[in-house]
């Protein structure tokens, strides 16, 4: 081990890096005058950047030219496009153009966020501190937030802490009021997106050196007690990634791949999407009986069938950014679903919102930028390549693309760190 590895930094920078991130990993359904507190927290760091920062990675100058793009292609399409504005508690921030204006500022959040992540790894490696030794700060500060999580939903569910009214725990059965059922949201929306997050941070484990057994539970625990499919399936595609690495070149690799590994890892998804299976399978059939049930026609599977429509209606330039909820009431996207009152949104990751919302313009010039780091970062860095990798799967899986935490990936990427400084070789 490395002598930085054990040094302990005085620095406060390095301890409010640490409070940044758990505010911007986590508290993203808390918010302030309707701003989520942690996008509040990273726009306030912009006015810090312009003062301090004189260089700027081009790859982050490169995200906000095309995010800029995005927006102005947005508002040109909105002149010719029809909205469908009967939505519960729809404020101004979300009326057409200024929802794209606001979800260009989350992504202008985001860019923030790696670009201080960028930073910091940089000025502490000149420091003397390894990348992994700030990761392991930086997840074991997340560890003390996750074992609080664990401790309110084991006393929840002991029934010592009352369910009603908690923000961190909520009922999956609320009509069974004599048996709830538990389940642990954080200060996410749900527990879905809680436990995609926290398969990042089990990923994050995987860029270290020395002992991290301990961290891999607790964020197991987590994910577990989300009950979280996406977060699931995040782990496993994980393992089966780095055991495809580990034997790539084993002449009896591709047998094992072909006999166990390949049906193993179908057979786990199948059986953590089943529900989604089922209600896909079964759509037209069910779809009268559960009309009025908002987690069926809205959300992830009524997206399925929704956007579809919308890709073949605008395929170069999609319907704009974040107009998702407000054109997919219209009677040509629907099909046989009906219309919604509520607040929509689509659900289906990343590449597949960039997509509906953008194009295949949009979707295509984002692989382009993310190929150009890759091919840039990866061949120097282990790190680099795997947060590039960890990112696009993270992506896959549901997450949207102004979440906060995804953005940590690319900073890491970004920060690419020397030869000398690559992490253990993954035990599988």
């Amino acid at each position: 081990m490395r002598s930085s590895e054990k040094l302990i930094v005085p620095h406060v920078g390095l301890w409010l890096f640490i409070a940044y991130c758990i505010l911007c990993f986590h508290f993203t359904e808390t918010k302030i005058a309707s701003i989520k507190l942690n996008e509040l927290v990273s726009l306030l760091t912009i006015p810090f950047l312009l003062y301090s920062i004189r260089s700027v990675n081009k790859y982050l100058l490169y995200f906000i030219g095309l995010f800029v793009a995005l927006l102005l292609l947005t508002f040109i399409t909105n002149l010719n496009r029809d909205f469908f504005l009967e939505i519960n508690g729809i404020t101004l921030l979300k009326s057409p153009y200024l929802i794209s204006i606001a979800r260009f500022i989350e992504l202008i959040a985001c860019i923030a966020f790696a670009l201080v992540v960028y930073k910091t790894v940089q000025f502490y490696r000149e420091k003397g501190l390894t990348t992994s030794s700030i990761l392991r700060r930086v997840l074991m500060a997340n560890m003390l937030v996750s074992l609080f999580f664990l401790l309110v939903f084991i006393l929840t569910y002991l029934k010592i802490l009352p369910l009603a009214g908690s923000q961190i725990i909520y009922d999956t059965t609320p009509y069974a009021v004599s048996d709830p059922t538990p389940r642990l949201r954080g200060y996410y929306v749900e527990g879905g997106p809680l436990g995609l997050f926290y398969s990042a941070l089990y990923i994050l484990t995987f860029f270290m050196q020395g002992r991290k057994w301990v961290l891999r539970l607790v964020f197991l625990l987590v994910i577990l007690c989300a009950q979280s499919k996406a977060g699931i399936v995040a782990v496993v595609a994980w393992h089966f990634y780095l055991f495809y690495q580990r034997f790539r070149y084993t002449s009896w690799f591709r047998y094992i791949i072909l006999a166990a590994l390949i049906p193993l890892f179908y057979l786990v998804f199948t059986m953590v999407i089943s529900d989604y299976i089922y209600s896909m399978n079964n759509f037209s059939a069910i779809v009268e009986e559960r009309k009025n049930d908002y987690n069926f026609v809205m959300g992830r599977i009524a997206a399925i069938f929704i956007t579809p429509n919308m890709v073949s209606e605008s395929p170069l330039l999609g319907v704009g950014l974040g107009n998702y909820a407000l054109v997919r009431n219209n009677p040509e996207y629907l099909g046989m679903l009906p219309p919604v009152s509520e607040w929509d949104a689509p659900g289906l990751g990343v590449f597949a919102t960039l997509l509906v919302e953008n194009g295949l313009l949009g979707l295509l010039l984002f692989l382009l930028l993310l190929y150009s780091i890759y091919r840039r970062y990866a061949p120097f860095s282990r790190i680099s390549d795997r947060a590039i990798k960890a990112f696009v799967l993270i992506c896959l899986l549901g997450v949207q693309l102004h979440f906060l935490y995804i953005w940590f990936f690319i900073g890491i990427a970004l920060a690419a760190p020397n030869d000398d400084e690559q992490v253990d070789e993954p035990n599988v």
